[in-house]
């Protein structure tokens, strides 16, 4: 098992109705199988259409779904998509089936497995997830994975405890500009971005770290050395799912071996191309998928 992901699994309703299969996890586990890294989901959907419908989404894409937990009661998680100001604005339903994550021994297994685990704060709202995803983590590193977490702050669905533990139990952090602007009023840091962005590496001791900065592309921390990513050209359809996709191909990257600043170009042409389209999943190019295949070695 290349990536690992752990998590939310739903839809994105968008204004105009149409519904789209996204969850942050979901979308990473859905681009690296995609990329051709062996990827797989922890998550819970209800016993409803919907639940049966992304279970397939996933199957489909080739994503192991053994661990996709299927609710008694709960239903499966919606999430309102809002255009505001050419961001999106997230509604995100509460109870949803993947707030009651269980730690079966198949989850358990498939992290002590996996080479590189990808989690976030979100599914980190409820206490029963929350004690899940934790365990995976630890189990997954303690068998020798990288751990990357996409922050993804959703307020109000996370606290300093939330952020705190996920930025001492990974290896590798993703977070954006104004999550970067959020974590260090919370830890009373002050400074531009660029000294802000490197000094919260330092104090967690995080050797990887990537910062998105939306149109203006991204930074990478590497071993104490810093790049600058333009963003590819892209005619932009929505935002919905570009990060996701950055960290897909940065978590398969982290997978094979390959360091992030290799990685960088092709983590922003695949997020090009993914806002190009609606939804965070669409379908990429067949040459673009062919050329991150080849760099993956797969």
């Amino acid at each position: 098992m290349d990536v690992l992901c752990i998590g939310e699994v739903l839809f994105d309703v968008l204004e105009d109705g149409r519904e789209f299969p996204g969850g942050a996890p979901a979308n990473v586990a859905f681009h690296a199988t995609a990329l051709g890294a062996p990827s797989a989901l922890v998550s819970r959907v209800g016993n409803d259409v919907r639940g049966e419908r992304l279970r397939r989404w996933l199957a489909d894409a080739g994503s192991e779904t053994t661990n996709v937990q299927v609710a008694g009661g709960e239903p499966t998680g919606v999430v309102r998509v809002e255009s505001a100001g050419g961001s999106p604005r997230y509604d995100i339903a509460a109870p949803a089936a993947w707030d009651f994550i269980e730690a079966a021994e198949s989850a358990l297994a498939a992290a002590r497995a996996a080479r590189t685990v990808v989690f976030g704060t979100l599914a980190q709202r409820h206490p029963r997830t929350r004690e899940t995803l934790r365990l995976l983590v630890n189990e997954a590193r303690a068998a020798g994975a990288l751990a990357v977490c996409d922050l993804n702050l959703r307020p109000p669905f996370f606290d300093d405890e939330i952020a705190l533990w996920s930025l001492r139990h990974c290896d590798a952090l993703k977070l954006s500009a104004e999550e970067l602007d959020t974590v260090s009023a919370m830890l009373g840091a002050r400074g531009d971005a660029k000294a802000l962005f490197g000094g919260l590496l330092r104090e967690f001791g995080l050797r990887r770290g990537i910062l998105t900065l939306g149109g203006d592309g991204a930074r990478i921390e590497e071993d104490g050395a810093t790049l600058e990513v333009p963003a590819a050209p892209a005619q932009v359809a929505d935002t919905v799912g570009a990060g996701d996709a950055f960290c897909a191909v940065a978590a398969a990257a982290l997978a094979a071996g390959r360091p992030l600043r290799e990685a960088a170009p092709w983590c922003a042409k695949v997020a090009s191309a993914v806002v190009s389209q609606p939804g965070a999943t669409p379908i990429l190019p067949p040459h673009l998928s062919a050329a991150v295949r080849d760099f993956l070695g797969r």
